[in-house]
């Protein structure tokens, strides 16, 4: 698929044009409840990893990833035990699904709204979560850019989920606003969640030079309620990313919950 970078000097007139409200588009921390939402039990146990995840770099699988020599044969190992949990039906994996569901339509939605109310906005949130794990390094794992490089619509904010403390080379750098430059690194504990306009906010990641490993997932939540249909991206294309391929929709029934995620009791 090929890809458009935008200079940057052009993501501030983009983002006065954006169907996001402001409101969205500032960054945002956000604090959640780790007993109700247990994403860091729940990813380990899909990893099958005991202890701490900022020491993954000092078990038996982190040791034998460290061995590969290049930062993206450093994540596979964890990577693809992610990846192929979905497809092999796990209940663990079911569980996760369930639980991040739950917090999309609970949690994240009363947050995408445009008016300061606790007003359920209509979201689709990105099908498949990207797990992200990046071991010591002196490697940086995401290089600058912004997801409207990809052509992502511009009604989509990202959710970034620290399962790790982050800060400084162990984080995510991110400006504030388009175009500004102004590039910091996000410090958050686990518990804490980001909401920023990656679509058109630059961000990328420096070599993790902290001794620590950082485990992270994050998606891409679309406002539906700004998102237009008919818009194209810069190659004058329909949007790549559908509701029902890309995105799923926030809410619904218990059987479509059933039917999608399976008949799970979340362990609280």
């Amino acid at each position: 698929m090929p890809y458009i970078t935008i200079p940057s000097s052009d993501l501030q007139e983009l983002c006065q044009d954006s169907p996001l409200p402001q409101s969205l588009q500032q960054a945002h921390v956000f604090s959640y409840d780790t007993e109700a939402f247990p994403f860091r039990e729940l990813v380990s146990e899909i990893l099958g990893t005991e202890g701490e995840f900022g020491l993954l770099h000092n078990t038996e699988m982190g040791r034998a990833a460290l061995e590969k020599g290049t930062q993206k044969r450093r994540k596979d190992r964890f990577v693809k035990t992610w990846r192929s949990s979905k497809g092999q039906g796990l209940d663990e994996r079911k569980e996760f699904n369930k639980t991040l569901h739950d917090f999309v339509d609970t949690f994240i939605s009363p947050r995408m709204s445009s008016q300061e109310t606790n007003r359920k906005a209509p979201v689709a949130y990105q099908k498949e979560p990207i797990l992200r794990v990046v071991l010591p390094s002196d490697q940086p794992s995401t290089p600058l850019h912004c997801d409207a490089d990809y052509h992502h619509p511009p009604a989509e904010v990202n959710w970034w989920l620290p399962l790790t403390s982050v800060a400084g080379t162990n984080s995510l750098h991110i400006e504030s606003k388009p175009g500004d430059g102004d590039f910091q690194p996000v410090v958050l504990e686990y518990g804490q969640v980001l909401r920023f306009y990656g679509n058109l906010c630059q961000h990328y990641t420096v070599p993790n030079t902290s001794g620590e490993t950082r485990v992270s997932f994050d998606l891409r939540v679309l406002a539906l309620e700004h998102h237009d249909l008919n818009w194209r991206d810069r190659m004058g294309r329909s949007c790549i990313y559908s509701v029902g391929q890309y995105y799923i929709k926030a809410g619904g029934s218990a059987e479509f919950e059933k039917e999608k995620f399976g008949s799970l009791t979340r362990r609280m």
